[in-house]
């Protein structure tokens, strides 16, 4: 009879339940109503109790939204705290956390090799040894920044509980930034760790750090002695370099020794974040019999490099297919036109080579059999943009590009030039180039004087302005770079090779110079500069290995460097 009730009441609601009892009340005289109101209690103590035992912890509902990660509020043992002989600690946080997000995040160092369990109960997380801690060793538990609550609020900054089983807290420090090597700026979530000196290939990091937003790095509470010190991505997160796929990253000091109560600053680790490989073909479309589209794996700087040639099967002739243009909403995409039409049904060999990416990488040669089409081009005529952008020299051409070979008068006759504020009747310099109207100074433009340009769209039927102004003597700035190395109280130089940049991140000037160097005839703007110790003489800046360890060398990066209109400015600098 007990079996029965249950069936029924898991089958149904308390009140269909209550029902059935009363059922069987009636058709069996001795099954009393008491009893029957006593074993529904004891089933509803049963269920609830079932229900709570494996309900997840999660933060009651209601309220305002809850946007704060969580925090600790308690430590078993306390931070700083000596002496300490337990194999249990305890952390307990202000809210409920995300348990996924805190085993992904914790880190315990240094590496002990002694395994430990995680439980929880409730807010409180506990962190058990299987192996007595060792003597005389200051621990560190840091929780990441990514830990969050069952919301998915993040703490937002890392948290270090630091204890020792013996009588004093180690309270040496580390600090350091890891930084690209061409911007300069901080690179963020890069690892850099601390191994014994010597190294040992085998062995497991002692203790590693984390780069925050602005590529810095900080070690608190390490032991004294000396360090091997290193970046790399540890893929695999076993803290051993793995050099078949790890790359590692070398800082400019073999070995670091630390101190108690000494917090030493590393020079920057710079890494080439550049692409070193060359575009490559992914597809190669006809649109029409002459109009060629191809698709390559990357971004490419420009259309000039690449070289497009055909041949075709039936008469081993060749011929050239000209780069018109890159696709300004997709720059992996490249449009050409053939100066033969391609037969439908013939078979012609694609061959394409010279374009670069924006790195500078060449493609490798590319060939592919291709089919001929009979589709008519139908190919709109539009404008498509203009180079350079919005600043001239004194005699650099402007270029006015178009989707296909320009052979309507009307984008011509349409052009209008204002300059300064006299539009001018006519303007002899121009040359068309395939898709491209080329205009060129009649012998400098005018100093300190806007132009207009206003071209013509047929798609449209209307006008485009595309406004420029002219970097001359008026509008012109310098900078002078003096290398300051005090050894001794004598000065010595070595040569210096400088590299400055352009806003869109385009190579204006490089060159080499001893002691000091004066830059003349910059527009007034904002430039990056580079500035490194070519020791190697190879002609180009190295960033050295960790195994075996070659230093790298010197490099200083500005990321902004602001000239204006008739001031000189000085830059001093020094690698040491």
């Amino acid at each position: 009879m007990k079996l029965i009730i249950v069936v029924l009441f898991i089958g149904g609601s308390i009140q269909n339940f209550q029902c059935n009892l009363l059922y069987c009340s009636v058709k069996h005289e001795k099954i009393t109503m008491n009893y029957l109101s006593g074993l529904t209690k004891v089933y509803l103590v049963l269920l609830l109790f079932f229900l709570h035992s494996c309900a997840t912890p999660l933060a009651p509902t209601g309220g305002p939204t809850d946007k704060e990660g969580p925090s600790i509020i308690r430590t078993v043992p306390k931070n700083l705290q000596t002496g300490v002989n337990s194999q249990r600690v305890e952390i307990e946080f202000s809210e409920y956390v995300n348990r996924n997000s805190l085993s992904s995040n914790l880190q315990i160092e240094p590496d002990i090799g002694i395994d430990y369990q995680l439980t929880w109960k409730k807010k409180t997380l506990f962190i058990d040894f299987d192996s007595p801690l060792p003597d005389s060793t200051t621990l560190l538990i840091t929780l990441g920044n990514k830990v969050a609550d069952t919301r998915n609020n993040a703490m937002g900054a890392s948290e270090v509980i630091a204890f020792s089983t013996g009588d004093q807290i180690d309270t040496g420090g580390l600090i350091g930034k890891v930084l690209n090597a061409e911007t300069g700026k901080g690179l963020e979530g890069r690892e850099v760790f601390l191994f014994s000196y010597p190294y040992d290939v085998q062995q497991k990091a002692l203790y590693r750090a984390e780069t925050d937003t602005g590529g810095t790095f900080r070690f608190n509470y390490i032991r004294e002695t000396e360090y091997s010190v290193v970046h790399f991505d540890d893929r695999n997160r076993n803290k051993i370099w793995d050099s078949s796929l790890e790359s590692a990253h070398a800082f400019n000091a073999h070995s670091v020794t630390i101190r108690n109560e000494v917090t030493d600053t590393l020079a920057a680790v710079y890494v080439m974040e550049s692409d070193t490989v060359g575009p490559e073909v992914l597809g190669v479309g006809l649109l029409s019999s002459s109009r060629l589209r191809l698709r390559v794996s990357e971004a490419l700087a420009n259309e000039f490099t690449g070289q497009i040639t055909l041949e075709a099967g039936f008469d081993e002739n060749e011929f050239s297919a000209t780069p018109l243009y890159i696709s300004p909403a997709d720059p992996s995409i490249v449009f050409a036109q053939s100066s033969k039409p391609l037969l439908q049904d013939s078979t012609y060999v694609l061959r394409v080579n010279g374009f670069e990416d924006l790195f500078g990488n060449a493609m490798e040669p590319f060939t592919q059999d291709l089919i001929g089409s009979g589709a008519a081009d139908t190919t709109i005529q539009r404008f498509i943009g203009v180079r350079p952008k919005g600043v001239l020299g004194m005699r650099d051409s402007v270029e006015l590009q178009y989707a296909a070979p320009i052979r309507n008068a009307a984008i011509i006759d349409s052009l209008r030039i204002i300059e300064g504020v006299v539009e001018r009747e006519s303007w002899s310099k121009g040359v068309v180039t395939s898709n491209r109207l080329v205009l060129y100074p009649d012998e400098e433009w005018l100093d300190g004087v806007d132009y207009q340009f206003l071209a013509w769209n047929p798609r449209t039927q209307r006008r485009v302005l595309a406004p420029f102004t002219i970097s001359g003597p008026s509008n012109w700035g310098a900078i002078e770079l003096v290398d300051m190395i005090n050894t001794n109280d004598s000065v010595s130089f070595e040569p210096v090779t400088f590299e400055l940049y352009g806003q869109q991140g385009r190579l204006l000037k490089r060159g080499q110079f001893v002691e000091r160097i004066q830059l003349d005839s910059l527009s007034a703007s904002t430039y990056s500069l580079r500035l490194y110790s070519d020791t190697n003489a190879n002609g180009r800046w190295d960033a050295g290995s960790w195994l075996p360890y070659s230093k790298p060398e010197s490099l200083i990066i500005r990321r902004s460097v602001t000239i204006r209109p008739g001031f000189s400015s000085t830059i001093r600098f020094s690698f040491n």
